[in-house]
């Protein structure tokens, strides 16, 4: 399966024949035939009713369709991106979320000097209030982070979406399995933020349950939380691909929290005005960096870390 096929899939679903995606993509109706029969052998599923006069999607091609648009639209902001690079010249002070310095931040950063060596950033990782307040005063030219910003000055494109949930260091065992807005307000947390400072669906959910810490340590890292929990020192919301190892380990319990916690959405924000061509060319790289990191990221380690038995 490769990028033509994709191509063939998506025009003959959009023009509703082959002969017309045919005439699209510059090959004979034949060929148009045979990538879709390969596709579908390679998917192991039917994707045009073939008892249709039109080329109608099956409810399984109903679903892939947008994922082949998906992916299109990447193709073609890579091709962008790569004539584009000798233009790029710059300096962008960009704001990330600590969970992005955690994970895709390097690739990024990688990507951005092997195709745009003339492009200089200045990064500042902090919390997503702090990333916020400087967006607003015009100290950081855009950011990767959980923030949401009014419409009217910024836009904001999602980029991912990452689980978090409640965990506790295993020598807790007084901590129940199963975490509620009631039990976290009598409970010891560690948390990167006071409550209010939360942004994004985290806020949202703490808004939505009426929960109120009493017992709460505050720090700024999520590495710090880690260690503070699996020290049996309380619970902390961390994201949970980051710390699979732990968990694994049995360094770290995971908690269920009942309601459940909705995923917490990166953006990329950029201003409306005063935007550089620049900025456009950082949210796509961007979204590679995520594709191609996803579910590779690791916790960083101190350098007097002791391997565990």
């Amino acid at each position: 399966m490769n990028h033509r096929h994709i191509e063939t899939f998506y025009w003959a679903a959009r023009m509703g024949s082959f002969a017309q995606a045919a005439h699209r993509l510059n090959a004979t109706q034949s060929a148009i035939s045979m990538r879709i029969q390969e596709l579908e052998a390679r998917l192991g599923t039917a994707l045009f009713d073939r008892s249709q006069r039109t080329a109608r999607l099956t409810p399984q091609g109903v679903l892939l369709m947008p994922y082949a648009e998906e992916i299109l639209l990447a193709a073609d902001r890579f091709r962008q991106a790569a004539s584009a690079k000798e233009d790029v010249v710059g300096y962008v002070r960009l704001g990330v979320a600590e969970i992005v310095a955690l994970t895709w931040l390097p690739k990024l950063i990688g990507l951005l000097r092997s195709m745009y060596p003339r492009l200089q950033l200045e990064l500042e990782v902090a919390l997503s209030h702090v990333i916020e307040e400087k967006l607003h005063a015009g100290t950081l030219d855009m950011a990767f982070a959980a923030c949401e910003m009014p419409q009217s000055r910024f836009t904001s494109s999602p980029l991912e979406t990452i689980d978090f949930c409640w965990m506790c260091g295993s020598v807790m065992l007084e901590i129940p399995d199963v975490v509620t807005p009631r039990s976290l307000s009598e409970l010891p947390v560690i948390a990167t933020s006071r409550e209010w400072q939360f942004r994004g669906s985290t806020l949202s959910w703490l808004t939505a349950n009426d929960v109120h810490f009493r017992n709460l340590t505050i720090c700024n890292t999520f590495r710090t939380a880690a260690d503070l929990a699996m020290a049996g020192l309380g619970l902390a919301y961390l994201p949970e691909a980051l710390y699979q190892n732990d968990l694994e380990a049995g360094r770290l319990r995971r908690l269920r929290s009942d309601p459940k916690p909705i995923p917490l959405q990166i953006y990329s924000i950029r201003p409306l005005t005063g935007a550089a061509p620049a900025h456009q060319l950082l949210e796509n790289v961007a979204l590679t960096a995520i594709a191609t990191t996803s579910g590779k990221f690791q916790p960083p380690t101190k350098p007097n870390d002791e391997p565990t038995s």
